[in-house]
């Protein structure tokens, strides 16, 4: 169903709006795919962060967001130097295979994070889950867990915002129809937008 075909939110005719230059054509969907095909870096296999509890983040990630735990490696060198400082890996498995992944490694975090974002703008791990629904489901677990968490109609997808345990920025996200409009368009005038981009950005200040 096209974007023409349905009523629009004032959200999803924006979005569509920032795109409208990428005019779109009946072979889009043969031409995502082939140029997919090509691509050599096939997916995510894991993000990697570091855990400051390693219980607390099993609970929150099995618990939570319902994602199992696959892998637990105890590994008493470090794999770079081989000096005897023991560490653990353990991964959380999503719907297709791909992981987010934990170290803990007393010698090195004693609890703290190398480095924290402070914000979603900075670095942020979305997670796309099936329908709105979906996302109604992680809220409710979410508040029933206490954890805080801030929703956004993007238009092109909706948002659920939030920290886990380690202060790892998430987001879960949940593409309406639109978004597969979105993305031919969006695909057509990328580089074009990049070039716009450098000249807006040479016109900010810094407040």
């Amino acid at each position: 169903m096209t974007s023409k075909q349905r009523v629009l939110s004032t959200q999803e005719e924006n979005v569509l709006a920032a795109v409208k230059e990428g005019a779109l054509h009946p072979d889009d969907a043969r031409r995502t795919q082939e140029r997919r095909a090509k691509n050599r870096v096939r997916g995510l296999n894991h993000h990697a962060y570091y855990a400051r509890d390693v219980e607390q983040t099993r609970q929150f990630y099995e618990d939570v967001l319902e994602m199992p735990m696959t892998v637990f490696l105890t590994i008493p060198d470090e794999v770079f130097s081989g000096d005897p400082l023991p560490y653990c890996h353990f991964f959380f498995e999503m719907g297709d295979g791909s992981a987010i992944a934990f170290f803990d490694y007393p010698a090195f975090h004693d609890g703290k994070a190398t480095f924290r974002a402070p914000s979603v703008y900075d670095h942020h791990i979305a997670l796309q889950v099936n329908s709105d629904e979906d996302l109604k489901h992680f809220q409710a677990k979410l508040e029933a867990a206490r954890i805080k968490y801030s929703y956004i109609d993007h238009g092109a997808f909706h948002s659920v915002y939030f920290e886990d345990p380690n202060g790892l920025n998430l987001e879960l996200c949940s593409v309406p129809p639109v978004g597969e409009e979105f993305g031919y368009r969006a695909a057509k005038i990328a580089h074009d937008e990049l070039k716009n981009w450098q000249k807006i950005r040479a016109t900010v200040r810094r407040s």
